[in-house]
């Protein structure tokens, strides 16, 4: 069953500087227990889109113009700020990237993960600190009893995550966004921090959108991939589509950013040039052109229609157009060593 479906997203917002287009016609979707990573780099509309989905694009400057978010049975573009209110913390969770400013520095953590139970579920007092104390044990805190009454500051950095984890999943979302989350984390807590997130899905089945730039908790984490630039979704598929065959320039050059350790050879990693465009005065063509070597006069007029490889598979790019004679070579190449 489908939990979440988006259509067709665009987000804007209005700045002295005239009006960014952030979002640009983004097209997900996210099925029961599954994870879909979003990858990109900053600025490309990741977290964008996760707002969207939680309701939390800022206002007045902020607006969805156009498309449709379905969670479940809820359009939601259209619900009320009251019921988005009730959907945020109990169908839908979300961990955010930084936990230090996550969490409230004033309050006990136990108190925190307590409002969840108290005010969206209704739980007397009591019953909320002994469903506090077991999520704190489920997510990995050593001596829950005792730390339920510690301050942010006395955690460290893993165990603030831990933390912002069990705030999210204290109402047993259907829906949990992470955020980042592994981002401010060094590479052992990180690793922790994962293998979290698997058990609590295979445990609960929640389904997961993952927010990340790291290809290396991709691997780990994912079971379909959305690459987003410049607001544009320009590849999708599952993690073995976007590892194995990937079809998208911009794909094989993440690729190519990061270090393959099953690799016999030495390979020197490969920075994309240029940067990426000005999403005041978006371009007309693929938003990828300016950067691709391989880019065609026609790439740089019209943005090309999404290509399907197989049912799961699809890109936006002129190289895999069939009327691109001539290229397919080129775009064999870059699946190859991508």
């Amino acid at each position: 069953m489908r939990v979440l479906e988006i259509d067709n997203l665009h987000v804007s917002f209005k700045t002295r500087g005239g009006e960014i287009h952030a979002v640009r016609g983004v097209d997900l979707h996210v099925e029961d227990g599954e994870t879909l990573a979003i990858v990109g780099e900053s600025g490309c509309g990741k977290s964008v889109t996760a707002q969207s989905i939680m309701g939390m694009i800022p206002k007045p400057h902020g607006r969805i113009k156009g498309g449709s978010i379905k969670f479940r049975d809820h359009e939601m573009t259209t619900l009320s700020s009251k019921k988005l209110r009730e959907i945020r913390g109990t169908e839908i969770g979300m961990i955010f990237q930084d936990p230090m400013t996550s969490l409230n520095p004033t309050m006990k953590i136990g108190h925190q993960i307590d409002e969840i139970f108290i005010k969206k579920l209704k739980l007397s007092r009591d019953e909320a600190k002994k469903k506090t104390i077991k999520l704190l044990q489920e997510v990995g805190i050593a001596d829950p009893t005792t730390r339920y009454s510690d301050y942010s500051h006395q955690f460290s950095g893993g165990m603030r995550q831990r933390v912002v984890i069990a705030i999210a999943l204290a109402a047993n979302p259907s829906l949990l966004i992470a955020d980042e989350p592994t981002t401010a984390l060094d590479v052992t807590i990180q690793a922790q921090i994962l293998e979290l997130l698997k058990r609590i899905q295979l445990e609960r089945q929640t389904s997961i959108v993952l927010i990340t730039h790291d290809l290396g908790v991709v691997a780990e984490l994912a079971d379909r991939v959305s690459v987003m630039y410049a607001g544009i979704v320009v590849e999708s598929g599952t993690v073995h589509d976007l590892f194995e065959s990937p079809k998208h320039p911009y794909t094989w050059g993440l690729l190519k950013s990061v270090p393959n350790i099953h690799s016999q050879e030495k390979e020197r990693l490969m920075a994309i040039e240029g940067t990426p465009p000005d999403l005041f005065d978006p371009p007309m063509g693929c938003p990828f052109a300016q950067r691709c070597p391989y880019a065609m006069e026609v790439c740089i007029e019209y943005l090309p229609e999404k290509e399907f490889f197989s049912e799961s598979h699809s890109a936006r790019c002129w190289l895999q157009d069939k009327r691109a004679k001539g290229y397919s070579e080129i775009a064999a190449g870059g699946e190859r060593h991508g």
